[in-house]
């Protein structure tokens, strides 16, 4: 087991004022990172062993010369390192698309991911540089590009969130500005990664509970709770907690799940009104967060004014605004999670996915348990071409239903491979 700082859940890593960070692809920095890729997967991930389908591969092979926008899932936020490991296969180098907080991290992370070919985002934002890139590099077709459809880690390796609609809606830009005289194609290729565990991870998961129960009190009993009871119960505990700080008046009989759903309802509608944020009826809890963030960013980046009194009460609407990025990553962390999530397949993969998300949220620190094997399975690829002429007619439309396709295609991929490769738990 290994330790890591957070990267997308650090309170402190948002995005500073913008700043785009265009690819700079460098043959021989490509080269030194693919030669050092199993080695920092093992290091970094846990994971011992890489397996794709040798069908799968050779479909890859076969698309090379094709214009082609890779999909995969995004459970753990370190799947960037299992695709760069499948450009070293293909003998290839791809595009990608990252959170610009990425990119921010540290000057030397940036002149490394510019040079393997990656450009930055600024997620939930009308980012125009990026969208412009985006369509430029998929309609040119020099590179596959690589984009994250969910847009976010859920940090649950058998659940996928909804597609960012942009996404597909750029693909289709790119569509338009490609040639119909000579291969018109745009290929969307879904992929699913799935991690597995090779030991017993019994002594894992036991250290695991006994720091979470740490931190709570808890009520003496006769007979030790299974595992799962255990586990249930850190749940609640947690969230009696942060309904008390956050005012949430749950109904009485409230199973854990609404409870859960509440609490995260009644964060994100608090910062809205404070914010003065209207979101859309149809407008996901995902999206409305990411407007939140956004928000917070704008008045946290706002220059100071130089009266020294009104500097003085910017500074202090700076700093109250500022104290709503824990709750939003609270949230964000727990955006996923459902109470049913480990009940209805009780493998040790969910169990330890739910501990993860627990002691990223009480002690503010990301543990990677190993060692893990990642399976990489293809969805069917989807020729944006073939869907030319509806989205003529019906631009809209056809852009949420092919989006619908592929992230149902990732889902079905990923359920396949957590029947196959996912280890039964026997609660003690």
């Amino acid at each position: 087991m290994t330790t890591l700082p957070l990267l997308e859940s650090d309170a402190h890593n948002r995005p500073k004022p913008h700043a785009f960070f265009a690819p700079r692809h460098n043959r021989v920095v490509i080269w030194l990172v693919k030669r050092t890729a199993c080695l920092n997967i093992k290091r970094k991930l846990k994971v011992t062993d890489i397996q794709i389908d040798d069908a799968d591969l050779e479909l890859l092979r076969g698309l090379r010369k094709k214009r082609c926008l890779l999909m995969p899932s995004h459970s753990g936020g370190f799947e960037p390192y299992i695709i760069v490991y499948i450009s070293k296969l293909l003998r290839e180098s791809f595009s990608y698309l990252a959170a610009i907080e990425a990119f921010q991290r540290h000057p030397a992370i940036a002149w490394i991911m510019q040079r393997m070919g990656a450009y930055s985002i600024i997620r939930g934002a009308a980012d125009r540089l990026s969208f412009q890139m985006t369509r430029r590099t998929l309609s040119e077709g020099k590179r596959w590009l690589v984009v994250f459809p969910e847009g976010q880690t859920v940090w649950q390796n058998d659940t996928i969130i909804p597609f960012q609609e942009g996404v597909t809606q750029l693909a289709f830009k790119a569509l338009e500005d490609i040639s119909e005289d000579h291969d018109p194609s745009l290929l969307c290729i879904p992929m699913a990664i799935k991690y597995s565990y090779q030991e017993d991870m019994s002594d894992e998961i036991e250290g695991s509970l006994k720091r979470l129960e740490s931190q709570f009190e808890f009520e003496t009993t006769e007979a030790p709770p299974s595992s799962y009871d255990r586990l249930r119960r850190i749940a609640g505990a947690l969230l009696t907690a942060n309904e008390a700080k956050h005012n949430v008046n749950v109904a009485e009989g409230s199973s854990l799940d609404d409870r859960i759903q509440c609490m995260k309802e009644t964060i994100v509608r608090t910062i809205e009104e404070q914010l003065q944020i209207t979101p859309r009826a149809d407008q996901l809890l995902l999206d409305r967060i990411r407007s939140c963030f956004n928000a917070v960013d704008r008045v946290a980046g706002e220059p100071l004014p130089t009266a020294p009194y009104a500097q003085k009460l910017a500074q202090e609407r700076t700093q109250a605004v500022s104290n709503y990025y824990s709750d939003l990553w609270r949230v964000l962390q727990l955006v996923a999670i459902y109470d049913g999530y480990v009940r209805e397949t009780l493998t040790v993969e969910r169990f330890l996915d739910v501990l993860c998300l627990l002691e990223m949220e009480v002690f503010n620190e990301r543990r990677i348990w190993g060692p893990r094997k990642a399976t990489i399975k293809l969805g069917n690829p989807v020729d944006l071409n073939d869907y030319r002429n509806v989205y003529k007619q019906d631009k809209r439309n056809t852009i949420q239903s092919v989006s619908r396709i592929l992230e149902e295609s990732v889902r079905s991929t990923l359920t396949e491979l957590s029947t196959q490769h996912s280890t039964p738990f026997i609660t003690p």
